[in-house]
């Protein structure tokens, strides 16, 4: 595997600095303001105390298992405003330094070569609608992927070098789930081209411990949670963003189900065909190359395999339904489009590849050439000009207002008893403070103890069933001829109001023990009934034997490691 080259270090150093450019001109206000961007899934606390739930031992499907834990660990020390940038810059700055290397292994990229890899890997509609929709722990997994191939080649090429590809399949699975699956596949693509038994092994083994702080609480979920799908996957299912339909936008990155998110220039047939035709150029470029056939391959399977995951639930949502019904684990894969994340590796590789060629092909009498590399840099951005400046404002910090923290220290050593935020109808929200931008209620991240907010998933035009047991029953006694005995008896002490509420609404009777412009928190007194608890000790310490292998793994490749470093062949 080739690091050398043209222009020796100039090439990385180009992609750091490019990363760090694309970073300010995307996000814009998000890393320069001060405040929180609380958008879609992306909700940052200033303080995010810690709970059980953060390592899956609720009982709760395990989506932010364990960068939940982290993120509470990290706000003990660090705001959950300045952490959220610092999460966000360092995904772009890690993800464009690894395409940045990437490139200059597959195809030798120049300095041009890279910052086109860089602009593209870090500037596509994959990146700004799940950005669009808060995903950035997606965003954070996204950005590891050319780490992930990078340390997969080492692996098939010699199967003793398996610490660093664990490392970055555990960092992977902190992200999400989903993030974690993404990893291993995309590795599986690349080590399945050495067809030896070691090295699949050895793959094999490191993804089933780098993924078990999420799985084994998934795994041992039990009856209180439904993972069924209903009709998810017609629901999350790719859909085209122009006349053009579903592959091309697909191909160009594009195809998100959330169609409100989508960026208005991307329903142009012109926009869309010219991205297509940028994809085209790279795929061209990575197949004319004249570096590493063996890894261009590689590089193309993946690409293939993630439209393959992405556009097959869309044209089969029925089958893929049926199909999970029978294996539960296989609903994670409705929102398919998340899974497209992998083609950006050969088009930003294949960019670097034909945009390095036209600039080293340039001379006097063709300038022409340099022309159509410099626009080839810049195209992705010229494609997707809402994105900048934080999708055009989109991504503003805001600052929560005090009456959450008087909330939060009420609760604070309240004794037991869950608290139900109202109004129960999904769990997002539109505060007037927040800009009335949808957010994922920010209740369960901020006050301490048990928190419940309705699981139930509120689209344009249909209601997704929840998934949690517990939460039915809350739905049922919110429903009842006196609510406030109801939730008395599922162990529910207190009932936060975000305000406004809706007229037919009735809150519980019980003590008012703090009313504000936005917020009223009711005392419905001790409860006569308790949470359910989990009769199966041994899940426990299943979950938590787990999180302690990897943790022990990991140091205990960190200590191979500092061997290795400090080892020196004897003189002779």
């Amino acid at each position: 595997m080739s690091h050398g080259g043209r222009g020796g270090r100039a090439p990385q150093v180009v992609g750091l600095a490019v990363s760090l450019v694309v970073a300010v001109l995307l996000l814009g206000p998000a890393l320069l303001w001060p405040g929180t961007v609380l958008r879609g899934d992306m909700v940052f606390v200033p303080h995010q105390p810690w709970k059980d739930a953060w390592l899956g031992l609720d009982g709760g499907i395990p989506r932010a298992v364990p960068m939940d834990a982290l993120v509470s660990l990290a706000t003990y020390v660090v705001p959950g405003g300045l952490l959220q940038k610092a999460l966000l810059l360092a995904s772009f700055v890690v993800g464009g330094w690894g395409i940045a290397r990437l490139s200059r292994s597959v195809v030798d990229a120049s300095v041009w070569g890279v910052a086109a890899a860089t602009t593209l890997f870090l500037w596509n509609p994959w990146v700004v609608e799940r950005l669009s929709i808060g995903q950035w722990a997606t965003v954070a997994g996204y950005a590891l992927l050319p780490w992930v191939v990078l340390a997969a080649w080492r692996l098939r090429d010699d199967a003793s070098r398996w610490g660093g590809l664990f490392v970055l399949l555990v960092g992977s699975a902190i992200c999400s789930p989903s993030s974690g699956v993404t990893a291993v596949l995309v590795a599986a693509v690349v080590v399945l081209a050495a067809r030896t038994a070691r090295s699949l092994a050895t793959l094999a083994a490191c993804a089933v411990v780098a993924n078990l702080p999420w799985a084994v609480p998934a795994l041992t979920l039990g009856d209180g949670v439904d993972l069924a799908p209903g009709p998810g996957f017609e629901s999350f299912r790719a859909v085209g963003e122009s006349a053009l339909g579903l592959v091309p936008s697909v191909l160009s990155l594009g195809g998100i189900w959330k169609v409100s998110v989508v960026p208005g220039e991307r329903g142009a047939v012109l926009v869309v065909l010219l991205a297509v035709a940028l994809s085209a150029v790279a795929v061209a470029g990575l197949v004319r190359s004249g570096g590493s056939r063996r890894m261009g391959s590689s590089l193309l399977a993946v690409g293939a395999v993630a439209v393959v995951l992405c556009v097959g639930p869309a044209y089969l949502p029925g089958a893929f339904t049926s199909a999970a019904d029978v294996v539960p684990g296989l609903s994670m894969f409705r929102d398919s489009h998340r899974f497209l994340a992998p083609l950006a590796l050969p088009l930003s590789v294949g960019l670097a590849a034909a945009v390095s060629g036209l600039h080293r092909r340039a001379s006097h009498g063709r300038e022409g050439l340099v022309v159509a590399a410099g626009t080839l840099v810049v195209a992705p951005l010229l494609l997707l000009p809402s994105a900048a400046w934080g999708l055009t404002g989109d991504l503003r910090p805001v600052t929560f207002p005090g009456e959450w923290q008087e909330v939060a220290d009420e609760l604070a050593g309240a004794g037991p008893g869950s608290t139900v935020v109202l109004p129960w109808e999904g769990s997002y929200r539109r505060f007037g403070w927040n800009d009335g931008r949808a957010t994922l209620d920010p209740a369960p991240r901020l006050l301490p103890g048990d928190v419940l907010v309705d699981d139930r998933i509120v689209l344009d035009d249909d209601v997704l069933p929840g998934e949690d047991a517990r939460l039915g029953e809350v739905t049922v006694a919110l429903d009842s001829a006196d609510p406030g005995a109801a939730l008395s008896d599922l162990g529910v002490r207190w009932v936060l109001v975000e305000k406004p509420l809706p007229a037919s609404y009735a809150v519980p009777p019980g003590e008012v023990v703090v009313d504000t412009a936005g917020l009223t928190l009711v005392d419905l007194s001790e409860p006569t009934g308790a949470a359910p608890q989990d009769d199966r000790p041994w899940r426990r310490w299943a979950v938590l034997g787990g999180d302690a292998v990897v943790v022990l793994s990991l140091v205990g490749v960190s200590v191979v490691h500092l061997r290795r470093g400090r080892y020196a062949p004897a003189r002779t």
